[in-house]
């Protein structure tokens, strides 16, 4: 399937023809893509390149579907809305955090809300707010993917370039920056 991606790809740039590709596979879209269209039920949910669409998706679903681990959601609440209503803080069961970008279009202070954090944006850090413990590692060789329950029983996934040293059964805590979260 790779060899066939990259075939696709120098045929695209040898003819430099407009070329419309269908996929249901995420990996696919962003490699082989100059604009991508995410379509959930005949609907379209958002238009651009691909990185921006990895980077600032406009929904919950479109987050959700594009990267690898795909994204992490956690529930809890908004907290106060910048005056330009573009940046919120979050409330949940494992801390409050600051300014965030806010993709939500319920946008009322109280307001049940997702935080969203892209596994590769997470780091181990001993004062982390996000908590979990581990039921999955996967070391990759370029990368280790852990999977983590947090204490009210939600799950979770780190992927970073480094070999953590974690086993399954080990607590860690993890930190992410703001800019790198997205509220739905």
């Amino acid at each position: 399937r790779h060899d066939t991606r990259v075939e696709i790809a120098k045929l695209h740039n040898e003819l430099g023809a407009t070329t419309i590709y269908v996929t249901h596979d995420q990996v696919e879209a962003m490699t082989l893509a100059d604009k991508i269209v995410v379509l959930k039920d005949g609907e379209v949910m958002q238009v651009g390149s691909p990185m921006e669409l990895f980077h600032k998706p406009s929904n919950e679903f479109v987050a959700g579907f594009l990267g690898s681990p795909k994204m992490n959601f956690f529930d809890g609440e908004l907290g106060r809305l910048s005056e330009d209503e573009t940046k919120a803080h979050f409330t949940s069961d494992f801390g409050n955090f600051g300014d965030m970008r806010l993709v939500s279009q319920d946008k009322s202070k109280g307001a049940k809300a997702r935080l969203g954090i892209r596994p590769q944006h997470l780091r181990m850090h001993e004062n982390g707010k996000i908590e979990g413990t581990v039921t999955l590692v996967e070391r990759l060789g370029t990368e280790t993917v852990a999977e983590l329950v947090t204490p009210q029983g939600g799950q979770f996934r780190v992927a970073t370039p480094e070999q953590l040293a974690l086993e399954k059964g080990d607590t860690a805590k993890f930190t992410f920056k703001l800019e790198d979260a997205h509220l739905f």
